[in-house]
C-alpha cells in the first residue's frame, strides 16, 4: 500500500503509486529523483525566474551555466543513455549544421561566432528535458514548476492590470520585454488550463480554484502587456482549443463568452492599436523590416545573410532614409531593430533551408504529441493528464506561430523548451505503456485515494470533453 499526501498534508492509502498533489507531497518527491533530472529543473528556474539578475549578491555566480553543466555532469555519471527519439532530433541535427554552416560563410562571421554559444544552449537544455524527465512522475513535476515559475510571472502582471499600475513584463531577461512576456503566455494558459483538466478528478474544490487562477492570471497578463500579437495570439490559442474539442457546442458557447468579455476589459487605448494596425507608424516600419528580411533571403537564399547577422547585414545594407529618424547606440554605429518575426529571422539569417527545418521543428511538435496521444489511447483514466498535457502543447505552438509573427524570437527559449517537454512527454507516454498493472504510475488517484465527498467528478466545462 502506499500513502499519498493530499490536500496539504493528509494521507490516504491506495493500491497505485499517486502522484502527490499537496506542496509538501511535491517537494519531497523531488528531492527522490535523480540528481540529472533536479539539475534540468533548477536550470530552468534561473533561466525563466532569473533571480540571479533581481538580487544583486546572486550575480557574482553564473547559476544558469552552473546548473547545466551539473546537469550535463550528473546524466552522463547516471549512465542512463539517450531516451528520447523522435523526428525533432533529426530535424535538430540538420538545423545545426546549416547554422555552423551559415556561421562559417556570414557576412560577419566573427559576429555568428560570437552568438553560437547561445543556440548550443538551447540545443544542452532541449536534450536535457527530453532526457531526464523519462516517466510520468518526473513529467509532472517539472510541469508543476514550469506552470509555478510562469505563474509567478502572470500573477504580477494581473495585479498590474487590475490595480492600474501600467503594462508589465515578465521576469528580468527572455520575458521582460512585454511582447515576448505576452507569448510566453500564449503558451503557458493553454498547458495551465490542460493542466488543471487532466488533474480535475483528483482535486478538490479548493484545488480547482486555485489551479483556475493560472490560466486567468495568464490571460489579464496577456492583455496588460498592450501586446496585439498577444492578443491575437491568446484568441487564436482560443479557437484552435475549440476545434480540438469533442464537445464543440459547449465550447463554442464559452468561447462565445470568453472572447467578447476579454475584448471588452481590454483598454481603450489599446483598441485603438488594432484599429490602426497595419497603418500607424509600428506596422510600417515592420513591414519594411518583413520586406528587406525577404530580400535578403532571395539574395542568399541557401543559408541567408548569417546567423546572428541581421544587424551587421542590415546596417550595412540599409542607410537611413531621407527623414527617417535614426538612433545610434554608440557614436558612428546607427541602431537596428530585430525584424520582428521569427519566420523572417530565420529565413534572413539562415536561408530558406534554415527555415523550412525551424517549421519542420513546430510541426514536429504536433506530430510527436499526435504519436503520444495514438500511445496513450487505451490507458483510460491512467492516462489522462498526459494526454491534456499533450493537447496543451499543441495549443502552444499556435500562440508562439501567431504571436511571433510579430516578434523575432526564434533564437528565445519559447520552441526549444516547447519541443523538449514534447519529447519528455512522449518518452513519459513510452514508459507508462511499457510498465503495466501495479508497476504504472498512475496519473490520477484510485477512488479510495480520495474522500469522494471533497471531490468533483462531473467533466469540467465546455473543455472538459477534449479527448480525454
Amino acid at each position: 500500500m502506499t500513502r499519498v499526501l493530499v490536500n496539504g498534508g493528509g494521507t490516504h492509502a491506495s493500491s497505485r503509486t499517486n502522484l502527490p498533489l499537496s506542496l509538501l507531497g511535491i517537494w519531497r518527491a523531488f528531492w527522490k529523483e535523480p540528481w540529472s533530472f533536479k539539475w534540468t529543473c533548477i536550470y530552468v528556474f534561473f533561466e525563466y525566474v532569473r533571480p540571479q539578475q533581481v538580487y544583486e549578491s546572486l550575480s557574482v555566480v553564473p547559476w544558469p551555466r552552473l546548473a547545466i553543466i551539473a546537469a550535463v555532469a550528473s546524466f552522463l555519471l547516471e549512465g542512463k543513455g539517450v531516451r528520447s527519439r523522435t523526428v525533432a532530433n533529426a530535424l535538430l541535427v540538420a538545423l545545426t549544421i546549416v547554422v555552423l554552416l551559415s556561421s562559417f560563410f556570414a557576412y560577419s562571421p566573427e559576429t555568428a561566432f560570437g552568438r553560437l554559444t547561445f543556440f548550443a544552449n538551447w540545443l544542452i537544455a532541449f536534450f536535457l528535458i527530453a532526457n531526464t524527465t523519462t516517466d510520468q512522475r518526473k513529467f509532472y513535476l517539472f510541469m508543476v514548476l514550469y506552470l509555478l515559475w510562469s505563474a509567478k510571472m502572470s500573477q504580477f502582471a494581473a495585479r498590474s492590470f487590475l490595480t492600474g499600475g501600467g503594462s508589465a513584463g515578465g521576469a528580468p531577461g527572455w520575458f521582460q520585454n512585454t511582447g515576448e512576456f505576452a507569448l510566453q503566455m500564449c503558451i503557458y494558459v493553454p498547458l495551465a488550463l490542460h493542466f488543471l483538466i487532466g488533474l480535475y478528478p483528483s482535486l478538490t474544490k479548493v484545488q480547482v480554484g486555485i489551479l483556475a487562477l493560472l490560466p486567468i492570471t495568464g490571460t489579464l497578463g496577456i492583455i496588460n502587456s498592450g501586446s496585439r500579437g498577444g492578443v491575437l495570439g491568446l484568441a487564436c490559442v482560443g479557437i484552435f482549443m475549440l476545434l480540438q474539442s469533442k464537445r464543440k457546442i459547449r465550447g463554442l458557447i464559452a468561447l462565445s463568452i470568453a472572447l467578447p468579455t476579454i475584448w471588452m476589459i481590454i483598454p481603450q487605448g489599446q483598441k485603438n492599436r488594432f484599429d490602426t494596425a497595419g497603418e500607424d507608424d509600428t506596422s510600417r516600419t515592420r513591414i519594411m523590416y518583413w520586406k528587406r528580411g525577404i530580400e535578403m533571403a532571395n539574395a542568399y537564399p541557401f543559408l541567408g545573410v548569417g546567423y546572428e547577422n541581421w544587424v551587421p547585414y542590415y546596417a550595412d545594407h540599409y542607410p537611413p532614409a531621407p527623414g527617417e529618424v535614426v538612433r545610434y547606440y554608440a557614436p558612428g554605429k546607427i541602431y537596428v531593430e530585430v525584424s520582428h518575426n521569427s519566420f523572417i529571422e530565420v529565413m534572413s539569417q539562415l536561408g530558406y533551408t534554415g527555415l523550412m527545418l525551424f517549421t519542420g521543428l513546430l510541426f514536429s511538435i504536433w506530430h510527436i504529441n499526435w504519436r503520444t496521444r495514438k500511445l496513450l489511447a487505451n490507458l483510460g483514466d491512467r492516462a489522462r493528464l498526459l494526454r491534456h498535457l499533450s493537447y496543451g502543447l499543441d495549443a502552444g505552438v499556435v500562440g508562439f506561430i501567431v504571436a511571433g509573427f510579430f516578434m523575432a524570437v526564434a533564437m528565445n527559449p519559447f520552441v526549444w523548451f516547447q519541443l523538449g517537454m514534447t519529447a519528455a512527454l512522449n518518452v513519459a507516454a513510452i514508459h507508462l505503456t511499457s510498465h503495466t498493472g501495479s508497476s504504472v504510475k498512475s496519473l490520477a488517484p484510485s477512488a479510495p485515494a480520495v474522500r469522494r465527498a471533497s471531490v468533483r467528478r462531473r467533466p469540467l466545462g465546455a473543455f472538459g470533453g477534449l479527448r480525454a
